[in-house]
């Protein structure tokens, strides 16, 4: 065999090499990658944007306290009086009003009084000619008439018992006839009542030598001005019809109507004012004091509003029925609260938060929960204690110091 030169050609050791430089050329990037890239590690969450919240306060070198002079308040807890304003309607009053109908079917044969006119408690307003109530009248009389014969039977009879001249089943019957007249009678003066006739007129007819009257007269049933005429002369009628009504405007109902969420601080017993709704450059001529007498239980179907009532006693003949007006009703709640003055809340997005004086180097921002907003405090239900402090003054430079110290955590 012969051996082969050095510079002959071989193609085996070529391709080893090949191999061998491209393994190394791998491994030498991999290295180089590694070395390069830095390992990945977690950034987090901003501590503004956690689900999860910590306590968070501000903290201030004594130069940033000398330059800010931050105010504080010490919340109290005690009764606060704040004004809640609301519409209100004006009403008659529940015994000043009176709605005269018919009492039953006829025709309006007179008429003795006319819308605006005042009238007294047993004047004549109008007479009804009814048939119907013609009859009502014979019945009672002829009741009554029957009562007279059956008791001077009874009384003729109980002499002759007595002198056996009479059996006594025959006083008996008697006796019984007389009841039954003198029930037809109670029943008779019964219907007369529903109708508007009372005993004092009954005792004066004369069941012999009366004929029985046809025409009704219908009497005012209080003091008042006759407001509305719904009929005219000579007009038939049915009975339970509307003629007309009388207001005595001396008292009047005064409605309130205001959102469920303030009825929590309004009592009976809640003073309010009264003043014109359409007022002239904007200053109402004029004004009552008042206090709340009653609260509707449930609300309002109209407006879903809890109604607030006032009897209220009318000067120079204002307010008037019908009319709308203002109120304004100071509400007191009957439990103590904390109340905070207005400039010390702000928001962060839709939570009420104050700055609570921890030291005069430290505040804690806290949530806390408003019940309502007045012109000038804020009442809290919850988020204070009586006797913490809260910054009112300089509350835009704590939040943007409470929002660098989060970015730079």
């Amino acid at each position: 065999m012969k051996a082969q030169p050095l510079n002959s050609k071989n193609p085996i050791p070529i391709k080893a090499a090949a191999i061998l430089f491209v393994s190394v050329l791998l491994a030498f990037s991999g290295c180089s990658e590694s070395a390069d890239s830095p390992a990945t590690e977690e950034t987090g969450t901003p501590p503004s944007l956690r689900s999860e919240q910590t306590v968070q306060s501000v903290k201030l070198t004594q130069e940033q306290a000398d330059n800010l002079n931050i105010q504080v308040y010490t919340a109290t807890a005690e009764p606060v009086s704040f004004s809640i304003e609301a519409p209100g309607e004006v009403f008659p009053a529940p015994e000043r009003i009176s709605v005269v109908s018919a009492p039953i079917d006829g025709r309006i044969s007179n008429i003795y009084e006319h819308e605006g006119e005042r009238v007294s408690k047993g004047d004549p307003l109008l007479e009804l000619e009814s048939l119907e109530f013609a009859n009502l009248v014979a019945a009672y009389l002829e009741a009554t008439a029957e009562i007279t014969y059956q008791q001077q039977q009874v009384d003729r009879l109980k002499v002759l018992t007595e002198d056996k001249i009479s059996p006594l089943r025959n006083l008996e019957r008697a006796q019984a006839d007389l009841r039954l007249a003198q029930t037809r009678q109670s029943a008779a003066l019964a219907r007369l009542k529903a109708v508007g006739i009372t005993e004092s007129q009954t005792r004066r007819w004369d069941p012999f030598a009366s004929d029985p009257n046809a025409k009704l007269t219908i009497y005012a049933s209080i003091d008042g001005v006759l407001n509305e005429h719904l009929i005219e002369m000579g007009e038939s009628v049915t009975a339970y019809q509307k003629l007309l009504d009388i207001i005595d405007n001396t008292e009047v109902l005064v409605r309130g109507f205001i959102a469920p969420e303030d009825a929590y601080f309004i009592q009976p017993g809640t003073s309010l004012t009264i003043n014109e709704r359409a007022s002239r450059e904007g200053v109402s001529a004029h004004s009552l004091n008042a206090t709340v007498t009653t609260i509707n239980p449930a609300l309002d179907q109209n407006n879903r509003s809890v109604v607030l009532n006032s009897i209220v006693t009318t000067e120079d003949n204002w307010p008037l029925v019908g009319q709308s007006v203002r109120l304004t009703y100071m509400a007191k709640p009957e439990e103590s609260s904390i109340s905070i003055p207005i400039t010390a809340v702000q928001y962060d997005q839709s939570d009420a938060t104050v700055f609570v004086q921890l030291s005069e180097l430290e505040y804690e921002k806290r949530t806390v929960k408003i019940t309502r907003i007045t012109d000038e405090h804020a009442i809290l239900s919850s988020g204070l204690e009586p006797g913490e402090k809260v910054a009112v003054t300089q509350v835009f430079s704590l939040k943007a110091l409470e929002r660098f110290e989060q970015f730079a955590d």
